[in-house]
């Protein structure tokens, strides 16, 4: 938990949005040592109704979302956008009034702002004021009691989240200057592996974002403006280390899941990606990190 100022803060979730939980659900429970956190329930906010399941995954926590059989809503309207993928991020927080007010004070777009007879609320920062990223504030009226986590089981560590910008220099401000308490975990610098992008991290809340953007020189296999260019600025992958390396591409290719990018980094650290072709419009980087 980081002081924050008025305000404490913990990343709680990455949201993925899905046309079916189940089959989602089945995918990452096959590959992954995963635990259930919440099962599957319905929801309601400003934006509509939807159904939710969630599961512990290395350490940190995936939402899986899905609209209602037959009532299109903001799942649907996004996936018919965007393809299935990444939603949103949401942070819990114990004064989610100090956040919005230092929010909008600095002309940043707060939307969807809801509170609840518990005592709860939220309230989402606008993908146009976060470098193409839906961020949630969580409200938590019991602060102290924070959801139990499985104890490390030594078979995964979900890593960070990706987010491909135009400027990391500027996110970094951003970040820095509304989630006091961000540390800089990397400066931004040229990938030592290609030179075909820059990257850095910042630790926002008590998790690891990554920033990544094109180099500044020209260069062949700028997948970072392509991405942008086709999809706009956003998140971009997750990353995760597994110790049942081998085992799991092993079984992700015999089972026609698509596996791309094999390689090893400067430092000899090996690593793959499993296409958003086949993981509901999600890239995951997977690292041999935990043998």
């Amino acid at each position: 938990m980081d002081g924050t100022g008025d305000a404490r803060m913990r990343f709680d979730h990455v949201s993925i949005a899905v046309k079916s939980i189940d089959r989602a659900y089945e995918f990452f429970a096959k590959y992954f040592p995963i635990k259930l956190r919440n099962a599957r329930s319905i929801d309601e906010q400003v934006s509509g109704s939807f159904y939710w399941q969630d599961f512990h995954l290395g350490g940190f926590i995936v939402e899986l979302i899905e609209d209602p059989p037959g009532k299109p809503g903001f799942v649907t309207r996004f996936i018919d956008k965007h393809g299935e993928g990444m939603h949103h991020l949401s942070i819990e927080t114990d004064n989610l009034d100090a956040i919005v007010a230092r929010l909008k004070a600095g002309g940043v777009r707060v939307v969807d702002e809801q509170k609840y007879e518990s005592g709860a609320a939220t309230a989402f920062i606008s993908p146009r004021s976060a470098f193409g990223a839906l961020i949630q504030f969580w409200h938590t009226p019991n602060w102290e009691q924070a959801h139990p986590k499985p104890a490390p089981d030594g078979l995964a560590h979900f890593d960070h989240v990706s987010l491909a910008v135009k400027d990391i220099n500027a996110a970094y401000d951003f970040f820095t200057r509304y989630f006091p308490g961000t540390k800089i975990g990397h400066a931004p610098h040229l990938s030592n592996s290609q030179g075909n992008f820059a990257l850095g991290h910042l630790e926002v809340a008590g998790f690891k974002l990554e920033f990544i953007a094109s180099p500044p020189h020209q260069t062949d296999n700028d997948f970072v403006g392509k991405f942008i260019a086709r999809y706009g600025e956003g998140m971009h992958h997750i990353s995760i280390d597994l110790k049942d390396f081998d085992a799991t591409c092993e079984r992700l290719k015999r089972d026609g899941v698509r596996v791309v990018d094999e390689r090893r980094n400067w430092r000899g650290e090996r690593q793959y990606f499993i296409s958003p072709q086949s993981a509901f419009g999600v890239l995951i980087q997977i690292w041999d990190g935990q043998g």
